[in-house]
Order: C-alpha cells, then sequence, then structure tokens
C-alpha cells in the first residue's frame, strides 16, 4: 500500500462529515465577497464557495494542504476564486474588507494560548467589512466525561475512502486534560485497509484548547463584534445546557474597515 500523504489522508479521513454540508456556502452566498476561511486545510470549504463564483481567501499554517487546495482547484472555475494565503489564524496576512470570516470544524481550538485567541479574535475583527461576520464551530467541552475516557480507546466510525474504496477504521484516544487551562491533549488514529487486505496506520496527536459559552462571548466582546446567534448545530437548532455544538455568528458593526 502506497504512503498517502498528510494533507491527502486529511481529505479522505473527513470525507464522510457532512453535518455542516451547505452551510457556509449558504452564508457566502447570502453575504457574498470576499471570504476568509481560516484553517482552510485542503479546501473542504472553500473550493464550494468558490465554485459559488465567492471569491475565497484560503489561509492555513501547513503549505502541503494548500498546495492540494490549489491541485484540486485547477481546471474548475474556483481555481481563479482563490487566493492563497500561508500563515496562522491569528496572525496571517488577510485583506480587509472582508464579508464573511469562516472557521469550520472546530478549528479555532488549535489556539490552545490565550494570547492567541485574542488575537485571533481582533484579527477577524481588523478584516471585516462593515455588516461583515464571523461564524465558527466548536465543541461544547464535557469536562467530566472526557476525564472518565482518560486512556480509553473510543470508536469514532467506520468509513469508506471515496476515491480509493479503502476502509477507514477511526478511534480517539484521550491522553491528557487540563481543567484549568482547557486544554486536552489526544491522539486520532485510523487504520486504512485496501481491497486486498493491505493495511496502513496513521497516528495524529492534536492539543486543543476547550472553549467555554462564556469565554467565547468575552472573545467576540473584546475583539469589538456582536453576537447574532448561537445554535447547537447548522440548521438553527436552539442551543441549551446539553448542547454538544456552538455555532456562533457575529458581525461587525462598527466603521467600514
Amino acid at each position: 500500500m502506497a504512503d498517502i500523504s498528510s494533507a491527502r489522508g486529511f481529505i479522505a479521513e473527513h470525507a464522510h462529515y457532512m453535518d455542516d454540508a451547505g452551510f457556509w456556502e449558504a452564508h457566502a452566498a447570502r453575504l457574498g465577497g470576499p471570504v476568509i476561511d481560516l484553517g482552510a486545510a485542503a479546501g473542504r470549504t472553500a473550493i464550494p464557495i468558490a465554485l459559488l463564483g465567492i471569491d475565497v481567501v484560503a489561509v492555513d499554517s501547513d503549505p502541503e494542504m494548500l498546495e492540494v487546495l490549489q491541485e484540486r482547484a485547477e481546471g474548475t472555475p474556483a481555481a481563479a476564486r482563490v487566493t492563497l494565503v500561508e500563515g496562522l489564524m491569528q496572525d496571517a496576512a488577510l485583506p480587509t474588507g472582508a464579508a464573511l470570516v469562516i472557521v469550520p470544524m472546530n478549528t479555532l481550538q488549535v489556539l490552545v494560548d490565550p494570547v492567541d485567541r485574542a488575537q485571533c479574535f481582533a484579527h477577524v475583527a481588523a478584516s471585516l467589512r462593515r455588516g461583515g461576520e464571523f461564524i465558527f464551530d466548536l465543541a461544547v467541552p464535557d469536562m467530566d466525561a472526557i476525564e472518565w475516557a482518560i486512556a480509553d480507546s473510543i470508536s469514532t466510525g467506520r468509513f469508506r475512502d471515496p476515491v480509493t474504496g479503502d476502509v477507514l477504521v477511526h478511534t480517539a484516544v484521550f491522553d491528557l486534560i487540563d481543567r484549568t487551562s482547557h486544554t486536552l491533549d489526544f491522539r486520532v488514529i485510523v487504520e486504512r485497509a485496501d481491497a486486498a487486505g493491505r493495511t496502513q496506520r496513521v497516528e495524529r496527536r492534536h492539543l486543543v484548547h476547550l472553549y467555554t459559552y462564556d469565554e467565547v462571548q468575552a472573545l467576540v466582546a473584546s475583539a469589538g463584534l456582536t453576537v447574532l446567534a448561537v445554535h447547537s448545530g447548522f440548521r438553527g437548532e436552539r442551543f441549551t445546557d446539553s448542547s454538544e455544538r456552538q455555532v456562533w455568528r457575529c458581525v461587525h458593526q462598527g466603521s467600514t474597515a
């Protein structure tokens, strides 16, 4: 079995995720462009938005991800609409006057340093035009449940690679949780098997920050943004104390950047 790059592996490993299908495109169509996609990875959301005829600035710190994004866009109308920017969410070179900034798939959780979190929200606010929106989703942390599951192997699904047909078995292991800093150190393990029975195992380690609702509210306010809505899903579900996801829509109501 040939080795698969981390960027192409990312595409296959997340191909099954459809919870937010159409969500980001609908908001981009509503607000127009340009759209800034922070943590764009290999273009899961940037390319579909660009195919709507909307200009997208795709930002990622991994040059391989951006290279694969460009390859996937080539030969389609999206190629002329996507601008690639290599950099971190909190200080990448962003244009001003954006209609929409998005951060899908819990990507803000990679900001484990509180200074980086505050800087990122302020950076986003500075890039938005008046009336522009900042939309992002985050997991709702259940600290007790995570602590109980430390060191356990948690099955997170069995999926098929839509390109190769390989079967991917996903497992997560929580290694360490810090209740003071709200950080979680965990591993994602993907075991790939092809039709010939050959197998490949990939293990990715992640350190993430678990945001509370109140913390996000404070970050939004400190950046000078206003909360428009918070939902527990991508179809406008009501947010409650038992929600497992928080989907935030914020607006820049100040003067034009």
